[in-house]
């Protein structure tokens, strides 16, 4: 079996794992007095696993890429998804190991196959720090695992050392640490 296969299958076990576990925490919560649990059974229809504090690691030969955590999470098996609610994750320079990137949002969707997310955030902008102190600001943010990319084609700030810039649409590349807006870029400097 290649490596590929080797990650996919151990990738697939962890994730049976976590919907057996957020199956019986469910259950186990469900027989408790209903007062205790914020999660209504119209919230739950539908998934196959409800999971309040869902937290998801991708490796690479004990290498920690990237970090999932979210409030709450419903899983849907058969749709390979995770409906993820107050996100945080953290991705991680391949070379050093240390945080490059954290990025936050209102809510997400993972795909659990290919470890694809796309986080949007309604009232609040979907957030990402870079370790030097700049961030990026959006409505919407989607991140591809096969490149390791970052992607938006909605209005797009950019925030840090005295600097304001905006543009429509980004492309970013995570381990070249290239990020680009796309057009109607403007930018603005600010004096100290």
């Amino acid at each position: 079996m290649n490596f590929y296969g080797t990650r996919g299958l151990l990738t697939l076990a962890v994730l049976g794992m976590a919907v057996f576990i957020g199956h019986r925490v469910v259950s186990h919560m469900q027989t408790r007095s209903q007062e205790t649990t914020s999660v209504t059974l119209d919230e739950q229809q539908g998934a196959d696993a409800w999971i309040q504090g869902f937290s998801y690691r991708q490796t690479r030969s004990g290498a920690t890429k990237w970090v999932v955590n979210a409030n709450q999470a419903k899983v849907f098996d058969a749709e390979h998804l995770a409906k993820l609610q107050t996100v945080q994750i953290r991705l991680f320079d391949q070379t050093f190991q240390k945080e490059q990137l954290l990025i936050t949002s209102e809510e997400g969707v993972m795909n659990t196959s290919s470890n694809d997310f796309e986080l949007v955030s309604k009232n609040e902008k979907t957030v990402m720090t870079f370790e030097s102190g700049y961030q990026v600001f959006s409505d919407r943010l989607a991140w591809s695992e096969q490149t390791r990319q970052i992607h938006t084609a909605d209005p797009v700030t950019i925030k840090g050392d005295g600097l304001v810039i905006t543009g429509t649409g980004l492309a970013g590349d995570v381990d070249k640490d290239e990020f680009r807006l796309l057009a109607n870029v403007r930018a603005e400097v600010s004096s100290p």
